[in-house]
């Protein structure tokens, strides 16, 4: 049930005409796997002044975001009144397996159950832990928390980890273990230390583990993204609240995100989502946006961005996190094209660097790869076309190694990228296993390069950004060693690509209506085969049609390519907006600001008396009757959720109260909105 009139939130309208008075600007910044988009937007007119593209710098962030700033030319920095950033970083660390490695305390969780279900496959380390303590679904202490077993623990691992993140059985009805576990780790141990009622009061103890384990491995990234797209703003002289885009689309400061990364998870997909409906003026779509790591699919239905009630999902990771319903699939145009048993393909879910970049990068890599002509054919290896290279030169001091193979690994790489071929000869072994090089992928420093969908376009003349020969010559490489025809391989190499967006697409838009009725993935042969059929019409007797009732947005460089595909497959009017090439940057601006804040009220019985416990961020009040707790917890998260979005920077928020019942428990929940304050009504941000 709803109170007060329920609010938009999202994007500023378009059409929004001129107030008259000075111009006022604000910044859109994305920063994604593959590349660094940016826009310059008039305020009062939300007319779009120049935009950018540019490669992320993943060793250095900074250099990357500086450059897309060049690019759009601001002549008066202080006319920028606001800048705004989205980011797949934390959304690609997680789809790539490339997050820090966090330590998981589990506080009154029953070891045997979460084993005999699996469910500890579902956590995002292997890092965890069982402990004593917890409490019952009255809110009371069903065992005291051992505090000496956890401390020891974290003694113990803390070398090998760089977070830590506690979660305690019912902590949204008691946080107290957490607490009282945070307190005595804080003494002995320097590392973050998250705790899970502070992030998620679901009741779901599985998935509110996994998104404080996640929010503490991505807190290095994040803080390190700020920092770079501070220095960047410095440096162009831009001094305005900064602003980082939420997995539901809104707006946070960036000091909140630092703390709360794990809420950027889909931020990326969210300000893509925004930026598809800002720039197309559409209601009712489906968008979807191809970039170099990852497609993700969104739904606007009556301009609202849908909302998952299950909490965002990246990959096979279920978080309890609030964010737009996106389906995010790793697969772009950076995609590893693998060959798998009898020479099958597939494409994802891991990036790589297209060899076509490398090798405009650095040319004794382009010189090599050219020089495979003049070897024997039956002599070709796959690992001749796979190089590995470092971000940035480092050594093993740096990244705290002690193992003899990561310095004669980074030694050997420090010199620049090596094939494959190359790098397996020069430490004298003959598998990549056999480099113990999954640390050093696992946290960034070693990337590869191989064939990719990027090259494939090259070759077909889809695009002309870096080395084509290149391309083709890894091209002829691969065909040659899986027996494949070159022509027909890289059409259904890319045909590949779009039925699996497809395939996804028609899931995603299934699931809308029966969220909970339908598997997550598409199951069953003959669920496949009505599926495939769609997609190829082979059968000579039956003809299956999958139309979308609701027109297709594309968003990302690539999205004429492979998106005119799916909307043609799905016999849906197809959208390609101005600028959807840095939809990401736009949608990175054009949310509000918004703050939800949540009460839980449930009955805690005993023999003589029966109370209504209202908790509140970890405070809790006791009432004899029903309606004054529930009277109470609405007047608090009302200020608190008004309260909280004027600190993040709106003006005049609107509240909207809501009721939930959830078996036993009433949730009261307020959610606050308005739009962002402009630097003179923050007075001075200089240093």
């Amino acid at each position: 049930m709803i109170r007060h009139h329920p609010i938009e939130s999202g994007t500023f309208p378009i059409e929004t005409k001129p107030t008259g008075g000075a111009a006022n600007y604000v910044v859109g910044i994305d920063t994604g796997g593959t590349y660094t988009d940016s826009v310059l937007l008039e305020y009062k007119t939300r007319t779009i002044i120049a935009s950018g593209k540019t490669l992320t710098t993943r060793e250095d962030l900074t250099k990357g975001i500086i450059h897309a700033l060049k690019k759009l030319r601001i002549k008066n920095p202080a006319k920028v009144k606001l800048v705004g950033i989205s980011s797949t970083l934390a959304t690609n660390s997680i789809a790539e397996g490339k997050a820090r490695q966090a330590g998981l305390l589990l506080i009154g969780y029953d070891s045997d159950l979460i084993s005999s279900y699996g469910l500890h496959k579902k956590f995002p380390t292997q890092n965890f832990e069982y402990f004593r303590g917890g409490h019952t679904s009255q809110g009371e202490e069903k065992e005291h928390p051992d505090i000496k077993g956890m401390t020891e623990w974290v003694k113990k691992h803390q070398d090998n980890l760089e977070a830590l993140a506690i979660s305690s059985y019912f902590s949204p009805l008691n946080p107290s273990h957490e607490e009282q576990a945070f307190e005595a780790i804080h003494k002995i141990c320097s590392l973050p230390v998250v705790l899970g009622h502070q992030l998620s009061l679901k009741l779901d103890s599985i998935k509110r583990a996994t998104t404080a384990c996640l929010n503490a491995s991505l807190v290095a990234i994040m803080q390190e993204f700020i920092e770079a797209v501070r220095k960047s703003l410095k440096d162009r002289e831009i001094y305005a609240p900064l602003m980082i885009v939420k997995g539901d689309g809104s707006l946070m400061p960036y000091t909140e995100a630092v703390q709360k990364p794990v809420e950027t998870i889909i931020s990326g997909p969210a300000a893509s989502a925004i930026g598809g409906r800002f720039l197309s003026d559409q209601g009712n779509a489906l968008v979807i946006d191809v970039g170099g790591t990852t497609t993700d699919m969104a739904l606007i239905n009556n301009f609202e961005i849908t909302i998952s009630e299950e909490g965002a999902r990246v990959g096979k990771i279920e978080t309890a996190v609030k964010a737009a319903r996106i389906r995010t699939i790793g697969l772009g145009c950076d995609s590893r094209i693998y060959f798998g048993p009898g020479s099958q393909v597939q494409v994802g879910p891991d990036r790589v660097v297209p060899l076509s970049r490398l090798a405009s990068r650095y040319p004794r890599v382009k010189k090599e790869i050219l020089a495979l002509k003049k070897k024997r054919m039956p002599d070709w290896r796959p690992y001749d076309i796979e190089y590995w290279f470092l971000y940035k030169e480092t050594t093993s001091e740096k990244i705290s190694s002690e193992d003899s193979r990561h310095n004669e690994l980074l030694d050997l790489l420090n010199k620049g990228p090596l094939s494959l071929t190359e790098l397996l000869k020069k430490a004298d072994v003959h598998h990549p296993i056999q480099l113990n090089a999954d640390h050093l992928i696992r946290r960034g420093y070693i990337e590869h390069s191989t064939l990719t969908p990027t090259d494939l376009l090259h070759v077909n003349g889809q695009m002309n950004k870096w080395n084509t020969e290149v391309a083709l010559q890894a091209l002829e490489c691969a065909c040659e060693i899986y027996e494949k025809n070159r022509r027909t391989f890289v059409e259904e190499t890319l045909d590949l690509a779009a039925a699996s967006m497809v395939e996804e697409a028609v899931v995603f838009l299934a699931r809308q209506i029966k969220e909970d009725l339908l598997p997550k993935q598409l199951e069953g042969s003959w669920g496949k085969w009505f599926v495939e059929e769609a997609l190829s019409g082979k059968n000579p007797f039956l003809s299956i049609t999958i139309a979308s009732r609701f027109p297709i947005i594309g968003i990302g460089a690539p999205a004429e390519i492979f998106i005119k595909r799916v909307s043609d497959i799905l016999k849906a009017p197809f959208i390609l907006p101005d600028h959807a090439h840095v939809a990401n940057a736009a949608g990175a601006v054009a949310g509000s600001i918004m703050v939800d804040k949540e009460a839980i009220i449930y009955l805690q019985e005993t023999e003589y008396k029966r109370t209504h416990v209202v908790q509140i961020e970890g405070e809790t009040t006791r009432f004899m009757e029903i309606e004054d707790a529930r009277s109470y917890a609405e007047k608090i998260v009302a200020k608190l959720a008004r309260d909280g979005a004027i600190a993040f920077g709106a003006i005049d928020p609107q509240v909207v109260i809501e009721d939930k019942t959830e078996g036993a428990l009433l949730r009261i929940l307020a959610r606050a909105v308005g739009n962002p304050k402009l630097s003179e009504q923050w007075g001075s941000l200089r240093p």
